[in-house]
This record gives structure tokens, sequence and C-alpha cells, in this order.
């Protein structure tokens, strides 16, 4: 097990150095969270917290011997650059969603071009695969699948923006990472899957959070900023096509996020808004105008992504899609239970 403590703990002693430097940083030039209506902090805190996260892994990568750097790693190295570049221009310029999008675009076909491929999505209930590399096309003469980079372009941009909006409450986005980057950790050394670099790869991950975690749970001394929640969106989504059996794992631990982004974005359409637009539409602001405190709404999202990211890893195929199933239908009570309570409130 040393082969995956040494590196948890690097990159959580770097996580939690340079988080604290950049806290510094940040009051001494003012870099500070930008006060908007729809925000629920009332002072200024500093971002940038997710470079730290960005520097720690990436260093604690490049310092660990047991790794071998194929395309497909350096793929993801580079990616993390881009996020990182893309991010802090958010941060400090505000870019319009438009502009994010093209970066996320960009990222996406960095890493297919690197040789991120799903050719094929397993049947949880046995039978013949799905296939997704029916359909082929060439790039530098290197073959690849159209439905598969297809399936690789929605699955890495929702969870880069799926994250990015999660980030509303201190160590929200933090800790569903986290609890991410464990269960993706448990499941990659496990018998079933047994692929130990990618067990590297998320406990450093895990670490990076971890140290990050110290200041930014509540009450925060800093956020991570988008540069820090598009990453942990995209390097959750990279791990999890590694092998198609974690596909299914990420879906349960970042199912309700998902169903959450499904529905506020449905909420925005039809009352004519845009998707993007941001508002207090989302479960963890409707939870804190009931009058929950924000831990008490953290704790409570952390507790239901656990109890899911633990039955990720004790179920089999049919078993996670049973979860699913549970999952959706816990989202959907608690849903119109809001909106009931939100129609009576208004009355």
């Amino acid at each position: 097990m040393f082969i995956y403590l040494k590196p948890f703990l690097i990159a959580f002693v770097l996580s939690l150095v340079l988080t604290r430097a950049f806290i510094k940083f940040g009051d001494k030039y003012k870099l500070y969270d930008k006060l908007k209506k729809n925000k629920i902090h009332w002072k200024n805190i500093a971002r940038f917290g997710g470079v730290a996260v960005i520097i720690s892994f990436l260093a604690t990568i490049f310092l660990n011997g047991d790794l071998q750097f194929d395309d497909l790693k350096w793929g993801v190295i580079i990616s993390s650059l881009l996020i990182l570049f893309f991010g802090v221009c958010d941060d400090l310029k505000n870019l319009s969603w438009k502009k994010q999008l093209l970066g996320q675009i960009v990222i996406v076909l960095i890493i297919i071009y690197a040789g991120l491929s799903v050719d094929y999505i397993a049947n949880p209930f046995g039978g013949a695969e799905f296939r997704l590399d029916q359909i082929q096309y060439s790039i530098f003469n290197i073959q690849y699948s159209i439905l598969g980079s297809l399936f690789i372009f929605f699955w890495i941009v929702g969870f880069m923006n799926i994250m990015n909006w999660l980030d509303g409450l201190d160590g929200l986005a933090g800790g569903v990472g986290l609890i991410g980057a464990v269960t993706l950790f448990f499941l990659s050394i496990s018998s079933l899957v047994n692929q130990p670099p990618l067990g590297i790869i998320s406990i450093i991950l895990a670490g990076a959070i971890l140290g990050f975690l110290f200041f930014n749970f509540y009450p925060a001394k800093i956020f991570m900023g988008t540069s820090g929640s598009m990453f942990l969106g995209f390097i959750l989504a990279v791990i999890a096509i590694f092998s198609g059996g974690k596909i299914a794992t990420a879906l349960l631990i970042m199912g309700f996020p998902i169903l959450d982004a499904v529905w506020v974005i449905a909420k925005r359409i039809k009352n004519k808004k845009s998707p993007f637009q941001g508002d207090r539409l989302h479960f963890h602001y409707r939870l804190l105008e009931l009058g929950w405190t924000q831990k008490k709404v953290v704790l409570f999202i952390y507790f239901i992504c656990l109890i899911f990211g633990i039955s990720a890893l004790a179920f089999q195929s049919v078993g996670k899609v049973l979860s699913l199933a549970v999952l959706f239908i816990l989202m959907t009570v608690i849903v119109f239970g809001l909106e009931l309570r939100g129609k009576k409130n208004k009355e």
C-alpha cells in the first residue's frame, strides 16, 4: 500500500502549502471572488484555490516513479494545464459561456487525439455490448470512432460544467470530488478492475483535494474558482472512462449533481431563460432558503454521494442500475417536495 500512501501524502502536503500561499497571495493583491446576487458569501474571499489543486496533482504525477508517461497521460497533463489557463482567465475576466465552451471543446479534442477512446458500453443486463466503434474517421492516419468521440465529448463537457455549477457552497464541489476520487481509487485497485496506475492517479487527486478542503470547508478562507471546479469534473470524467466499469460508478457518485443540473436546465428553459444563466435554482440553494445552514446542506449532499459511491463498489452491473433508479426516484421526490414547499411559502 506504500505505493499509494506516499503519493497521497505528497499531494496532500503540497496542496496544503500551496493553498495557504494562495490565500496570502489573494489577500495581498485583492484577488477576491466577485460578489454577485446569486452568491451566498458576504465578505471578500480569495480564489484560485483550484490552481493549488491542479499544481499539486500535476507535480505529484511528475514526481511519481511508478507511473509511465504515454501519449494519453501527456494528454491529461496538457489538458489540465489548459483548464488552468481558461479557468484563471474566467476568474479574472469573467468569460462568457461561449468562450468557456470553446475552451472545453479544445480540451476534449486534445484528450481524444491523445488516445482516450470508448469502443463500447457494457450491457448491465448481459448480452451484446453497445458498440460505439462502428463508424470510424481518420486524422493523421489514426482511426477514431465517431460515436465514441461524441460520447467522450458530452461526458467530459457535462462533468466539467456540472462540477462548476456544484461549486456554490463552501466545500461542496471539493468534498464531492474527494468522494469520487476515493471511490474510483478503491475500484481501480479492486480485483474486478486491477489497474494500479489508475489507483495512483486517483489517490493523488484525493490528496490534492483534501489539502485544499482544509481551507475551503465552511467557513471558507479560499474558493477553488473555475479552474478548480472544471479540473475536478474533467479528471473524474477521464478516470471513469479509462475502464468501462467505472462509468456506472461515476454516474452513481455524481448522480445527484447530474439530476440537479438537468432539473435546473429544464426549469430555466421553461422560464424562457438561458440554460447557462446563473441563478439560485440549484438544490443546495433551495435547501438554504428552507433555513438549512451551509454546513448541514453540504454534509447532507456528501452523505447522499457517499452512500451511492459505496453502492457502486458493493454492487455489480444490475445492482448499479437499480441504485441509479433509486437515486432518480429520490431526487424526483426531493425536487417535487421543494417545489410544493416553495409554492406554500409564496402563498
